[in-house]
């Protein structure tokens, strides 16, 4: 079948959606839909993700390799015992503790730095309780190919599965009475991951002076 190649103003266009796209559901995410995370990790699998049978928008417009990436995690500390989570923090909130992506509150700790694709996409962001290790790229990915963004797999492998259902980071919240595993680190470090994307593309395009 013939196919028509798509022009630089059309692909423009689909970047100016897929902006949008991650400025609504990141609004809706932060009014209290934490499930919206599944459509920004297929956003981002869009804009970024390459496979051999698929090219990242990004990369249809040159602008992956071009553009430097924004980095607000903390440092991975190997010698530290406890579970990693460097996207994201703890916070208390309306009397329940819930984790908190800090989006641009960065701590002196926190880089905000900007890195190539490489070291953003396979920065280690959460290290578990056992010592299992997760990169944006295996957040994002799974979250969009099996766990609800843009398909549902029958399985999940058996390291994220701890993470996301069997909370193997660790922490848990407490009345006073009861304990509960406190739960959903990969949706908020997902939307932490979206608020540097998005940001990075709108530093490279105010750099550029490409108008989106």
């Amino acid at each position: 079948m013939a196919k028509t190649e798509q022009s630089k103003a059309e692909l423009l266009e689909h970047l100016r959606d897929s902006l949008g796209f991650l400025e609504a559901s990141s609004a809706s995410f932060d009014a209290g839909f934490f499930g919206e995370a599944k459509r920004l990790a297929t956003t981002i699998r869009v804009l970024v993700h390459d496979t051999d049978k698929s090219k990242s928008l990004l990369g249809l417009l040159k602008m992956k390799v071009a553009m430097g990436y924004l980095n607000t995690s903390h440092a991975y500390e190997p010698k530290n015992l406890v579970s990693y989570h460097g996207l994201v923090g703890i916070r208390l909130e309306d009397e329940n503790t819930r984790y908190w992506a800090p989006l641009g509150e960065r701590a002196p700790a926190r880089s905000g730095k900007y890195v190539f694709f490489p070291d953003w996409w396979s920065q280690v962001v959460i290290v578990d309780s056992l010592k299992a290790k997760f990169t944006r790229r295996e957040l994002v990915l799974a979250l969009a190919n099996k766990d609800g963004g843009a398909h549902v797999d029958s399985h999940l492998d058996e390291s994220y599965a701890e993470l996301t259902r069997k909370n193997s980071v660790g922490w848990m919240i407490s009345d006073g009475t009861n304990q509960k595993p406190m739960l959903d680190v990969e949706l908020h470090s997902v939307r932490q991951v979206a608020f540097e994307l998005h940001k990075s593309i709108r530093r490279h395009l105010e750099k550029t002076g490409a108008a989106v």
